[in-house]
């Protein structure tokens, strides 16, 4: 567990030395300051639980070291000394934001207890905060399929759901692979603690550490404060890794001692820390495979597999057609437009190569092109080439533009054809998936 920090501010040089002694014997990670201006540089460099400020400070006081920490970390939670104690100066303080008010002489004890109060109503702050989250997550949370094979993979994940061990979820692009990852956790006893997801492939290479794990101060250039990681913003929750097989080696190696130890360090820093979270991966790729070819760690690989779930392609469960379909439809402003039964012979017949996602398109597509109550075959526009990802992307390209225009429309025109099924894209162009997620950052392309 990470220790509650603190930053403690008197200008009594000697009370100041006791105090943080005292403070770091009980366990507290602590910062000080002599003054109000050295306690705000502390606070724009660092994160902060709680602050303990003396009122009476040179040429900032307390109550305005509170007002400007607050405006750069509202969440930290100010407690105010004084050997002046007065109740105007204690309802200003609480005024502005303070947790409580505590008069000189005090009780180390008592002042001990109150931290201790404090850091428990910030922890139950961003509890309260997560569970707003977490609820939007479940109004947004459906999984819809009766076919035999996709039922087998739903009670499967019914069954582990309240399982500590790791879980690897396997299936093309486009299944629903997140979505059984949610059902893992929202059907668990950790439903009400974050749900954190981690594209691997989505991000560089050399700032997925960071914010997998996070970063100290002066790590890098532009790490001007301590950041936490998503590993800690999981704490008590599941950790989604989507696109594992993106993950680069050097990174492979420490998931894995965060795997077997739960712990782990911030870039740049030196510091052990320890968070408890369930780890849930999937891939689109064959692991098998990047594991022969050396891609892939064998040990984490094996590590992260105790339990596989294989999500069904949409074209081996056509079945669920009918019920997907109307739960697309009901979810557009035009709800109560229907498919033709040529429209839906038409997409009984496709193969789906972007799978739940592709149809979800489609029938966004169908609804807003079709101009009375029915979505006819042509409203639906079912890219064919799209079947096979070994037709030659065409594209038209301006008389004369720079090589550069020429890779942006030629990225563009293949993620259209594989209906931004980025894998399938990738493969066609034959370049990796992260480079093209580069790319479509570079030329600010949109699905």
């Amino acid at each position: 567990m990470s220790a509650t920090r603190l930053l403690v501010v008197d200008d009594e040089q000697d009370l100041l030395e006791l105090l943080v002694r005292r403070l770091r014997r009980k366990g507290f990670d602590v910062d000080s300051a002599g003054t109000a201006e050295g306690a705000l540089e502390l606070v724009k460099k660092n994160e902060y639980d709680i602050g303990v400020y003396d009122i009476r400070l040179p040429n900032m006081d307390g109550i305005e070291l509170l007002k400007e920490t607050k405006k750069v970390q509202p969440d930290t939670e100010v407690l105010i000394l004084t050997g002046h104690g007065t109740i105007d100066t204690a309802i200003e303080a609480m005024k502005v934001g303070a947790f409580d008010y505590i008069t000189k002489p005090y009780n180390l004890s008592e002042l001990e207890m109150t931290i201790g109060k404090a850091a428990e109503n910030k922890a139950l702050k961003e509890k309260n905060a997560s569970m707003k989250k977490i609820i939007a997550k479940h109004n947004e949370f459906n999984i819809i399929g009766e076919s035999a094979n996709f039922k087998e993979v739903l009670e499967m994940t019914r069954r582990i759901a309240d399982s500590e061990v790791p879980v690897l979820i396997e299936g093309e692009s486009g299944t629903g692979k997140e979505l059984f990852a949610k059902a893992l956790h929202y059907w668990s006893s950790r439903a009400d603690e974050p749900f954190v997801p981690v594209n691997s492939g989505a991000l560089p290479e050399h700032l997925l550490e960071s914010e997998l794990f996070g970063h100290a101060r002066g790590a890098f250039t532009g790490a001007s404060q301590d950041k936490k990681g998503l590993v800690e913003a999981a704490k008590g929750g599941t950790l989604f890794l989507d696109e594992l097989g993106e993950m680069p080696l050097a990174l492979q190696v420490k998931l894995l001692r965060f795997l077997e130890t739960g712990e782990f360090r911030r870039v740049g820093d030196v510091r052990e820390r320890h968070v408890t979270v369930r780890v849930v991966a999937a891939t689109n790729r064959d692991m098998e495979k990047e594991v022969a070819e050396g891609r892939f760690r064998e040990d984490l690989y094996y590590r992260l597999n105790v339990v596989k779930l294989t999500i069904p392609p949409l074209r081996e469960r056509k079945a669920d057609l009918p019920e997907l379909i109307a739960y697309f439809i009901s979810k557009t402003k035009d709800s109560s437009k229907r498919l033709s039964e040529d429209a839906l012979a038409a997409l009984e017949q496709y193969d789906f190569p972007g799978n739940v996602r592709e149809l979800s398109h489609l029938i966004e597509r169908g609804v807003l092109l079709s101009k009375g109550s029915l979505i006819e075959a042509e409203d639906l526009l079912l890219p064919h080439a799209a079947k096979n990802v070994n037709v030659p992307v065409q594209a038209n390209f301006p008389s004369l533009c720079s090589l550069e225009e020429v890779e942006k429309i030629h990225i563009e025109n293949a993620l259209k054809q594989m209906n931004w099924n980025k894998t399938k894209a990738a493969e066609v162009l034959g370049i990796s998936v992260r480079n093209l997620y580069r790319k479509i950052d570079q030329y600010g392309l949109k699905e």
